[in-house]
């Protein structure tokens, strides 16, 4: 038999859950994860994939909750909300392994919390082991070496997130769980070559519904491979083939938060995207009247690779789309959900300024980093530059910024509930209730939607 070090340590973790106490400050990053995740999944509502996925994935009985349909078995809810919460491409984003851990973790642990009614404190405990699982699969270059080959690394670590977090919640034991992220393991993908399509949130939805029902399987007594999250076999030599990176030793020190290392968006674009808004906003301010001839951008080369679409033509190629991001900036739009719509791609002005933006590629630039230099027709230049773009470590949003967020993206769905759901996520384990938030959820939209097919037609 085949050492595993890092399954061994990973489950042992894992089946521990239940009696670890965690930090309040851990606890209250897993409820700004899950404000986050319940904002950008209310604002997909009417998006293509979500649509889709819920009209195949409904209607198969059961009791998980789902956003703005009914209840339905575990894995199939995991995989609606899931789809859901990255749709927007405005989800959080754990830098270290470079993948939307939240999406799918929080997905899973919904969907397996709601249908076993866990309490409180287990589900936020089952997120955070789920996030920590996900993150450690990728920290240490794993993830972006994933990415750098055309593999999306939130299909990867997400699927293990998800089995992570499913396990805690189903009370799985250590055994059980070894085989529950082997399964995960075996069935963990995404291609990076679905960017700008709607098969990119349906690798989250995808992570979550395997995650689930790795857990399931393990449970009805289903064995795996347990050697596959080990640094020489399974996962690494498969998907890294030169072996320049493997998956790093697992290891769960005192303090070793990963969801304290964890980004939120203010952009609802590509994460690779924003450090060249925030550096476009700032030559906003300072462009008055003049006009723009040309525009440099100096990137990290992975911004290129996932995000350097020259000319996008749909919506959701414009959020893989630096050139058009940068537009946005200069023009003066926040890069919101609604700037990523046909009337605004479209827009001559923007359409002008995507055509002058070059991309440069700065090998040694961080991920998180960019600058701009834009030449202006009366011969002057401005230049800005960012070295950590908002949202990150060490420039982290807030709970005020979140909040505007949420209600930026909550109120055109829900109107004036918006902010009595915001106020009870946020107080999730010390008061707020997910059962409550669910329904007030789906009665308000589904009131909106009825009050909306009342209207009297216009003559």
């Amino acid at each position: 038999m085949p050492e595993t070090p890092n399954t061994n340590a990973a489950s042992a973790y894992i089946a521990g859950t239940r009696t670890r106490a965690m930090p309040d400050d851990v606890l209250d990053a897993a409820r700004m994860c899950l404000v986050d995740w319940f904002g950008v999944a209310i604002a997909a509502r009417d998006e293509g994939a979500a649509q889709v996925v819920r009209k195949v994935a409904s209607g198969r009985g059961g009791s998980a909750q789902v956003l703005f349909g009914s209840p339905t078995d575990e894995p199939f809810a995991a995989l609606i909300n899931g789809t859901m919460a990255h749709c927007l491409d405005f989800d959080d984003t754990h830098v270290g392994s470079l993948a939307h851990l939240s999406g799918p973790t929080w997905a899973a642990t919904l969907a397996v919390g709601t249908a076993t009614k866990a309490e409180p404190a287990a589900m936020l405990r089952g997120f955070v082991t789920g996030f920590e699982i996900g993150a450690r699969i990728g920290r240490g270059g794993f993830g972006d070496a994933l990415n750098t080959r055309a593999l999306h690394s939130t299909g990867f670590c997400g699927c293990l997130g998800a089995a992570a977090a499913a396990s805690v919640l189903y009370g799985l034991d250590a055994g059980q769980t070894a085989n529950a992220l082997g399964a995960a393991a075996t069935q963990a993908s995404g291609l990076t070559g679905s960017f700008g399509t709607m098969s990119k949130p349906f690798h989250a939805g995808k992570a979550a519904f395997n995650g689930v029902l790795s857990v399931q399987l393990a449970k009805a007594g289903f064995t795996a491979a347990h050697d596959l999250l080990e640094p020489a076999t399974g996962m690494s030599p498969a998907l890294i083939q030169d072996c320049s990176r493997a998956i790093a030793p697992m290891t769960f020190a005192a303090g070793d938060w990963e969801i304290l290392q964890n980004t939120f968006k203010p952009y609802a674009s590509c994460l690779l995207t924003h450090p060249v808004i925030d550096s476009a906003r700032k030559v906003r301010a300072q462009l008055a009247s003049r006009t723009i001839e040309a525009i440099q951008v100096n990137v990290h080369p992975m911004t290129v690779q996932l995000a350097g679409n020259p000319s996008p033509q749909t919506p959701l190629q414009g959020k893989f789309s630096t050139a058009y991001c940068v537009a946005l900036a200069l023009a003066g739009h926040v890069a919101a959900a609604p700037d990523f719509s046909s009337d605004r791609l479209n827009d001559p002005v923007l359409r002008n300024l995507v055509a002058r933006v070059t991309l440069n590629i700065v090998p040694d630039m961080s991920k998180t980093a960019a600058s701009i230099a834009v030449s202006l027709t009366d011969g002057s230049r401005i230049v800005a530059e960012t070295p950590l773009a908002l949202g990150n470590p060490g420039n982290p949003m807030q709970w005020d910024d979140l909040e505007r967020k949420f209600l930026g993206l909550a109120e055109p769905v829900l109107g004036r509930t918006a902010e009595a759901t915001f106020r009870n996520l946020r107080q999730y384990g010390k008061g707020g209730d997910i059962g409550a938030a669910f329904d007030a959820i789906n009665q308000t939209a589904n009131e909106k939607q009825v009050a909306i097919r009342s209207e009297p037609r216009k003559a």
